[in-house]
């Protein structure tokens, strides 16, 4: 997927490493918006919400959204196989985030600077994520589960620590996110890589395809030790979630959705990023362009035929061609700069949803929770509209008056 033209020697002399201020290092400052990844986000987030709204209502309401997509067969697939979007998401974060590094590589720059990544990492994620928290513990669960803060006060608090620190999915007391928001279970597995990334940064420059394949590689060994091994950190597990009597087959999934299991996913994003970014002012040829279409609908054909039960063989393993499949449909569409890409995936509507995404994560599966306890069963086919439109207003109100105002901050970070 990549060359190593981007390889070039240091420029010698401090001008040039000074000429950038650790603040002005982002990727949008850096490298710009690239439409056709904001459009992939819309259709990351809205894959995860239908797929919540037809599981979370399947069998308890007479839904003629639910009944019209497990109706169709192909429909049903695509849609209840939606927790694949989380996929996405990790796929496009590797893709993003380290475009900065081969920007100054490129350009023979100090690289970027770490706490400075850091800092517009927490700007970027952590402000909206704590307004949800206290929306979650002290709207959402009010509402949704009255008698837990009254019941289960301690456990009700110890969540709160947990997820403020972010360390939620480690443990199975608080992964569930008190049954209420499970979907902050990336949070941590993001904000870990966000650790890792300036660390590994420097390795994807120099040998890309060598440390794409030993984190694809890892993510292999740690699904596996997952499902037949790991025992220590079952029983631990299994401790911690005593009084919950968990299956052990629940307990190893918990541990086969932790970071090792995903480093795969931010590596084949990193590689397609890398090729986006070494594409870059090369002309597209109308044959090029033809080639691309046909690898980006073969990679979707092959992802529908896995999840469809198409790749027997692979057994457990199967697993690994959603995010080569994924990544395959990346680098036709956009890292290979085809303007059909552009054109489809930079739709309005699409960059629209992209942008106001994270927010739609924080809050779509309480709001759904909400709307299933409070709003009228008579609603029928009006149901997924009226959903839909409240979450995407509270996702508005959201991104303008907590996201955008820390994301447009101009605030040094702390020294």
């Amino acid at each position: 997927m990549a060359s190593r033209s981007l390889e070039r020697p240091a420029a010698p002399g401090p001008p040039l490493i000074a000429a950038t201020r650790p603040e002005s290092e982002g990727v949008r400052s850096e490298i710009g918006n690239i439409r056709a990844i904001e459009g992939l986000r819309g259709v990351a987030v809205l894959w995860v919400l239908v797929f919540h709204y037809v599981v979370v209502r399947s069998g308890h309401f007479h839904d003629p959204f639910v009944e019209w997509i497990d109706g169709s067969r192909p429909l049903s697939i695509v849609v209840r196989n939606g927790f694949l979007g989380v996929d996405l998401f990790f796929l496009i974060t590797g893709f993003l985030l380290v475009l900065p590094w081969f920007k100054h590589a490129a350009e023979g720059r100090a690289q970027p600077s770490a706490r400075g990544f850091y800092w517009r990492r927490t700007k970027r994620i952590v402000p909206a994520y704590y307004v949800q928290l206290i929306m979650l513990f002290f709207v959402f669960v009010p509402l949704i589960n009255p008698a837990l803060w009254h019941t289960a006060s301690g456990f009700v608090l110890a969540n709160l620590g947990l997820h403020a620190l972010f360390l939620h999915q480690l443990t199975p007391y608080s992964s569930a996110s008190l049954a209420i928001n499970g979907a902050l279970w990336t949070l941590t597995l993001e904000m870990q890589y966000y650790v890792l990334l300036p660390l590994i940064a420097a390795w994807f420059v120099r040998v890309p395809n060598v440390a794409a394949a030993a984190m694809l590689a890892t993510a292999l060994l740690w699904k596996a030790l997952a499902a037949h091994d790991l025992q220590p950190l079952i029983s631990l597990y299994a401790t911690i979630g005593a009084r919950w009597h968990i299956p052990e087959a629940d307990l190893r999934h918990l541990a086969a959705t932790q970071l090792p299991a995903y480093l795969g996913h931010f590596a084949l994003g990193i590689l397609c990023g890398r090729a986006w970014f070494g594409n870059r002012g090369v002309a597209v040829s109308r044959v090029s362009s033809m080639m691309s279409a046909a690898l980006a609908a073969g990679a979707l054909f092959g992802l529908y035929a896995v999840l469809a039960g198409s790749a027997p063989l692979l057994g457990e393993h199967a697993w690994v061609l959603f995010p080569l499949s994924m990544a395959l449909f990346i680098w036709a569409a956009v890292s290979r700069h085809p303007a059909w890409g552009s054109r489809l995936l930079g739709l309005p509507v699409l960059g629209f949803i992209g942008r106001v995404s994270y927010s739609m994560y924080l809050y779509h599966l309480p709001l759904l929770l909400l709307f299933n306890k409070y709003a009228q069963a008579s609603l029928g086919g009006l149901a997924f509209p009226c959903y839909f439109a409240i979450v995407i207003g509270v996702a508005a109100i959201s991104f303008r008056y907590v996201e955008q105002p820390f994301m447009r901050s101009k605030h040094a970070r702390p020294a």
